[in-house]
């Protein structure tokens, strides 16, 4: 399957199967003109909501109750579907950008559509369907900033999915905290793929940034005016996840003491 067919087909979906649809084998020979996408379809039950300030996550202290682990769990699987249409987005929107680019966002996005699977087994586990709870806009906040690859790894890869550097590991230590095995396990994988993901944006960031300007100024200027530094770290960092992704340690630094 093209890259552009599969991809128009995930933002175009109402079905949360042919969101997750497996495209076999990719191709890159009709990339076509940039198109862009100002909201995913999704199914009725589905549909992207603003969320409040009350709306918060349960404290980890209530996570010995089977029902709070659920509803971290969905508001994880929400964000994991949010990466899926934002980067089929992204292979829409840079149609001329490096094939190698390409082929890592298609391969990234596999692996998101593959999370969202395994956070549904495990809520069904639990008693809870995906979509039995709100699904937030989050991600597609930041799309309209999103106007180039530089950007578009800013945001994705060494923001939202460094902080998971973070949080996965804190959310698996409370879910093993309180004997829920199946659970930790998944946020274990979770963290693992995010560190080849966060791996695969500071790759590009040496890339495509100007090379007179640092990693860390490249990177922080091609942030939204949504976002700042601090966005891409969680509650307490964690090092040695940023270096199993070829971060240097003065960037961790200074994102530690920002």
């Amino acid at each position: 399957m093209e890259i552009r067919e599969w991809a128009e087909r995930i933002l175009s979906a109402e079905t949360l199967q042919e969101k997750l649809l497996d495209p076999g084998e990719l191709t890159d020979s009709n990339s076509g003109s940039p198109l862009l996408f100002s909201e995913p379809s999704r199914p009725a039950h589905m549909q992207l909501c603003k969320r409040t300030k009350e709306e918060k996550l349960p404290p980890f202290q209530e996570h010995g109750d089977p029902d709070k682990r659920a509803a971290c769990l969905h508001r994880f699987a929400g964000h994991e579907l949010l990466a899926v249409e934002i980067m089929a987005q992204a292979l829409l929107a840079f149609p001329t950008a490096p094939s190698a680019f390409r082929r890592g966002v298609a391969h990234t996005l596999l692996e998101e559509q593959e999370h969202v699977r395994l956070y549904m087994n495990r809520l069904e586990e639990l008693g809870v369907c995906f979509g039995d709870m709100p699904l937030y806009r989050h991600f597609w906040n930041h799309v309209p900033y999103l106007t180039c690859p530089l950007r578009y790894i800013s945001v994705m890869s060494l923001t939202f999915e460094m902080a998971n550097l973070d949080f996965a590991p804190l959310y698996g230590k409370s879910f093993a905290h309180f004997n829920d095995v199946k659970s930790a396990a998944l946020m274990a994988q979770i963290e693992k793929d995010e560190i080849h993901h966060v791996a695969f944006g500071w790759r590009w960031l040496q890339k495509l940034k100007d090379p007179v300007t640092s990693s860390w100024d490249a990177w922080a200027g091609h942030l939204t005016p949504k976002l700042n530094p601090k966005r891409a770290r969680g509650f307490v960092l964690h090092e040695e996840n940023r270096r199993k992704a070829s971060i240097p340690d003065d960037w961790i630094q200074r994102l530690k003491n920002y």
